[in-house]
């Protein structure tokens, strides 16, 4: 094996060969890097804001969502949607040159898709970590073209990406349109309703102060009631009482009753007068038949009165009933009233909160529909071209100085390579440490090498000799 020393002799003594191999692969770089054809990259800066500025946004895109978001928008600027779009803004279809690169291509396929596929190969889209910058790149032999195909496909992206934002509005716009009409038709119907309820009913509502007067009216027959049944009961026990006993003089209201007690006496007053008479004459006496006939007279008038007292307590009775009567149909006609008040009451809250609910989901509606109708005419996005792209001064492929460094290194490392397989194949003697390794035997002593002049002295000696001694020449 070859140690580092070796390896030097052997490049030093095969110094023209290395030379020779790295000028030719430099030079064969170099020639294959002049006749290559230049191609001139374009750059454009596109910057997207992210932080919702936008007002037709509620809230700013979250943070986690950035690095998706911006590798979309890559790969929309990559699509065939925005390359089709840069084929109509330039006009490429139309464009003579290309019509016949693309009859020579011989391509099976018709001349708007050969083009996206050209336009898609040369254009690159690509984003920088923790930035909302877009960068786009356009590769063109000609440093114009590249920069106007590049500032056209920013110009076709902005287009594209505006329409994928308006064109889903436009379309729901319609569909808002209706479901509007519709929720316009069904508040109406509920109000419509409403009104028929109210105008078939003769209400206009049902407050709650309404409610507590008939509720108060209910409590106040109530009390009515109670005290009328009161009476009544009453009525009837005392005309009980009168029709049904005996000891008239025990009853309260006889008692009671002034005219019967003044009768009362005068009959006590009559009848000890005819007493008295009737033990002093006869019963045919003039004084007794007189006494006796007022005795009469007085207990006919006392039985008279106590009728007049019974039929008036009979009465007081049943006009005790009917007022209880009476008093108990109001209490159930204000029963009902406060029923049908409940009633409307409910079924004016149904019918109000169907108008509510109607309301309200055609008040969305519409504030959803203007919104989406404003979205449906935004002619913005939140993309803004930052840096346009310019005719680039220097062409970015072929890179003739970085071939250059690469062919020498190559040259170089094919050179060693070569040389080394060389000498593995024919090893010659260069120093006293080869022939010691070829002969195993110690060497003695060495030479010392000539000096440079003395060299090349000995060498012109020898081209000399030879060109003296043809034949020695042609021999050798």
């Amino acid at each position: 094996m070859m140690g580092l020393a070796q390896m030097l002799r052997v490049l030093r003594g095969r110094a023209f060969l290395f030379t020779t191999i790295v000028l030719v692969a430099v030079g064969g770089v170099a020639v294959v890097s002049f006749l290559s054809p230049k191609k001139y990259v374009a750059e454009l800066a596109l910057v997207v804001d992210l932080q919702g500025s936008d007002p037709m946004k509620e809230q700013a895109l979250a943070p986690m969502l950035v690095p998706t978001h911006l590798a979309t928008q890559t790969e929309i600027i990559r699509s065939r949607n925005v390359a089709l779009k840069v084929i109509e803004k330039m006009g490429l279809a139309t464009n003579p040159e290309v019509v016949a690169s693309f009859r020579d291509s011989g391509s099976a396929t018709d001349l708007n898709s050969w083009l996206v596929d050209n336009l898609l190969r040369n254009v690159d889209a690509k984003t920088a970590r923790s930035s909302n910058i877009i960068r786009i790149s356009y590769s063109s032999p000609d440093p114009v073209q590249s920069a106007a195909m590049t500032n056209a496909f920013a110009d076709a992206y902005i287009q594209a990406s505006l329409e994928l934002k308006v064109d889903p509005a436009r379309r729901q716009v319609t569909w808002y349109e209706q479901q509007v009409a519709q929720l316009r038709d069904e508040l109406v119907a509920a109000q419509t309703r409403l009104s028929k309820y109210q105008a078939d009913h003769g209400v206009l509502g049902v407050d709650a102060a309404r409610m507590d007067v008939e509720n108060a009216r209910l409590q106040e027959i109530s009390n009515q009631l109670v005290s009328v049944q009161a009476q009544m009961f009453d009525a009837n026990a005392r005309n009980q009482q009168i029709t049904s006993s005996d000891q008239l003089d025990s009853l309260p209201d006889l008692m009671k009753n002034p005219t019967i007690q003044s009768l009362k006496q005068e009959l006590a007053r009559a009848e000890s007068k005819l007493a008295e008479v009737s033990e002093r004459y006869g019963v045919n006496h003039p004084q007794y038949i007189a006494s006796n006939a007022e005795v009469s007279s007085l207990k006919s008038k006392l039985n008279v009165e106590i009728g007049v007292t019974r039929g008036s307590l009979a009465q007081s009775a049943e006009v005790a009933r009917r007022q209880v009567g009476a008093v108990q149909k109001a209490l159930e006609e204000q029963k009902d009233r406060i029923i049908a008040l409940k009633r409307s009451q409910d079924e004016l809250a149904v019918l109000t909160r169907d108008i509510e609910s109607a309301r309200t989901a055609y008040d969305a509606a519409l504030q959803q529909a203007n919104k989406t109708r404003l979205e449906s005419r935004v002619d913005r996005t939140n993309v803004a071209v930052l840096n346009p792209a310019t005719p680039p001064l220097f062409p970015a492929s072929p890179r003739i100085m970085l071939n250059l460094a690469v062919g020498l290194f190559a040259g170089i490392a094919l050179a060693i390579g070569l040389i080394l397989t060389l000498e593995v194949c024919n090893r010659r003697l260069r120093s006293a440490e080869d022939l010691a390794d070829f002969t195993d035997l110690p060497v003695l002593a060495e030479l010392p090498a000539l000096p440079a002049t003395a060299r090349r002295h000995r060498k012109r000696e020898v081209r000399r000799q030879l060109k003296l001694q043809p034949g020695v020449a042609s021999a050798n």
